[in-house]
């Protein structure tokens, strides 16, 4: 049984289907047909992204006055000071950030907003240091900014905790977007800024929100993004490109992806600098291709050719903000700044701080996403609960995990038939239009009574035990693997990536569920379904809660008594990913799934039976 269980059915084509599955959500950018058509559209597409990063959050955020504590000056003695502050970026969550201000300070002075990326030591990374005090011997106002996770914001090192923010239907790629935005608020507030010379630049982490609030928001005038971002498009057959769950956001590309994004740079002077060895992501040789060559038309259709750049390091080449990149920085910023400094730096190694003397301070209370996300919950739980009719709220529910629409199956045996002593082994793939193969293996008993279809977080291969008591009850079993188990294992970033792309794993899921059923039942009669695993389980429920007249039983094995649990634990995005989906406890939870699947038996063998 467990040779027949382990064989493989669809092999390499599993990923193909992923990926062109991918394929299909994820549209190119395409150069618009005029400039009055491109301005049109940029000012659409900033309203649109902002409203979907700010789904769910209070209102009026983007508006609110930017709350700033200053704390201590470090006299450098070396023609700048550094100043400590913290402001709230979002409600509760103070950012620890330093200011890096020209002791001989000149009205109006050009300002430079460095966010971090991802690197633990945060503002007090040395590449970082030697950039902001370069900035500032150059006559600049550097404002370093903390990055959720890092340095003294390591409390929140779970980036794909945004995942619970989502699913109680807060995005949580606004309290990122929040406390970006806020730093450049700080910055612009300084009374001998220069809003006319404003820039933003970081590597990775830091890249991307260079990138991600360059684009929607104007107020930044030179965009130099290092390492941090490339289309969703080529990030699906890359797997190292497709970073966490802040830069690959649930629903992203429905509105835009980021070589449009970046088409908004357009026309402000914008340096892309890449490294050609790049040892974490975004190599030269694949964002010239999705980021740089699909923006060239549209600043040429602006005028504005000129103003676009691009930077393929190769010294060191790796992931880095070294000595080179920080070279082309100073260039690029001495010719849009009317400046006369040198291209190289300004002496540095002897003035960094340590970790501990840059140290801000923060309110021992200070949020992070796990307690905005139990905040969230709490709202929900104190709630009125909703009164739907059956038939309106599986249509609701139906739309928010973007059930697939019903296609045609095709189900094909897969070599011959096999004789055992106690059943017979037939595989099978049953195919679901043209988008995803399902690979199935029956076990059929003499005279079998009933037809079972089996799931399992572990797939096919993890069934025996479930095949054997099944065989005994003289039921003919079907084993199958959903996308996500077995032979349809996928990464979870490759899940986040089908969400990004503005649908849902787990509708995705419980679609081939209810065509399984669909299938099973011409054939048979409407099976019982054994779910094994804590995310089959789920989705199995889901399956009984859509269409109960076609499921004859359903027995779950650690099914949880509330989706609520993914929080108050709380349950890492990568163990479940599918589960995660946006804006699914703010309407509905699983005794609702339960109330819906009446009147088919629900027995689960950690909790006894939910309905006999």
């Amino acid at each position: 049984m467990q040779r027949a269980l382990q064989k493989k059915l669809i092999g390499p084509q599993a990923q193909r289907e992923l990926l062109a599955f991918l394929g299909n959500h994820l549209p190119h950018f395409n150069t618009p047909a005029s400039t009055a058509a491109w301005l049109k559209k940029a000012q659409t597409l900033r309203g649109e992204m902002l409203a979907l990063f700010f789904r769910g959050h209070p209102t009026g955020l983007l508006t609110e006055k930017t709350q700033v504590h200053w704390g201590d000056r470090i006299q450098t003695g070396q023609g700048y000071i550094i100043r400590k502050l913290r402001y709230e970026g979002y409600p509760g969550l103070w950012v620890p950030a330093l200011l890096y201000e020209p002791s001989d300070l000149r009205s109006p002075a050009p300002v430079v907003l460095n966010p971090n990326g991802h690197h633990a030591g945060g503002k007090a990374m040395d590449y970082k240091q030697a950039r902001c005090i370069n900035l500032a011997k150059r006559g600049m106002l550097a404002l370093s900014t903390e990055f959720i996770g890092m340095g003294e914001l390591r409390a929140d090192a779970e980036h794909n905790r945004i995942a619970h923010l989502d699913l109680c239907g807060v995005a949580g790629i606004g309290v990122f977007y929040l406390l970006m935005k806020r730093g450049l608020d700080v910055l612009l507030t300084h009374p001998k800024a220069d809003p006319e010379r404003t820039a933003m630049t970081g590597l990775s982490g830091g890249g991307w929100q260079t990138a991600l609030l360059s684009a929607l928001d104007e107020r930044v005038k030179v965009v130099v993004p290092v390492a941090g971002h490339s289309p969703v498009w080529q990030r699906s057959g890359c797997i190292e490109d497709i970073g966490d769950q802040e830069q690959c956001p649930s629903d992203l590309c429905s509105v835009a992806d980021y070589d449009e994004l970046s088409a908004l740079f357009a026309p402000r002077p914008t340096l892309l600098i890449y490294n050609r060895n790049d040892t974490c992501c975004f190599q030269t040789k694949r964002t010239r291709k999705s980021i740089y060559e699909p923006i060239c038309p549209v600043f040429e259709l602006l005028g504005a050719s000129d103003k676009l750049a691009f930077y393929d390091n190769t010294d060191p080449g790796t992931h880095n903000y070294e000595c080179d990149n920080r070279r082309q920085l100073y260039k690029f910023l001495e010719q849009q700044f009317r400046l006369d400094t040198s291209d190289d730096d300004l002496p540095w190694r002897d003035e960094l701080l340590s970790e501990e003397q840059l140290n801000v301070g923060l309110p021992p209370d200070n949020a992070t996403l796990h307690s905005i996300a139990q905040e969230a919950l709490r709202k929900i739980r104190t709630r009125k609960q909703k009164t739907r009719t059956p038939v309106a709220a599986r249509k609701e529910l139906s739309e928010l995990i973007k059930l697939p629409r019903p296609t045609k199956t095709k189900l094909q045996k897969v070599g011959a038939a096999q004789k055992r002593r106690d059943c017979t082994v037939q595989h099978y793939l049953l195919s679901l239009g043209d988008t995803w193969t399902l690979p199935l293996t029956e076990f059929s008993p003499p005279r079998a009574k009933t037809c079972e279809l089996l799931i399992a977080d572990g797939g096919r291969a993890s069934t025996s035990a479930k095949i054997n008591a099944a065989l005994a009850q003289k039921r003919r079993v079907f084993a199958a693997d959903i996308f996500g188990t077995g032979e349809l294992h996928a990464d979870p970033r490759h899940h986040m990536l089908i969400a990004t792309a503005g649908q849902r794993p787990l509708g995705v899921q419980v679609g081939q569920v209810l065509l399984l059923l669909d299938a099973l039942s011409e054939r048979h009669s409407a099976p019982h379904i054994t779910a094994q695993g804590q995310v089959v389980s789920i989705i199995a429920l889901f399956a009984a809660a859509l269409k109960p007249k076609s499921v004859a039983s359903l027995t779950s094995n650690t099914l949880l008594d509330t989706l609520s649990r993914l929080v108050d634990w709380p349950l890492s995005y990568a163990s479940a990913p599918s589960l995660f989906c946006f804006g699914l406890l703010a309407e509905f939870d699983l005794p609702d799934l339960i109330a819906l699947s009446a009147p088919v038996p629900l027995h689960d063998e950690n909790r006894g039976p939910l309905r006999p």
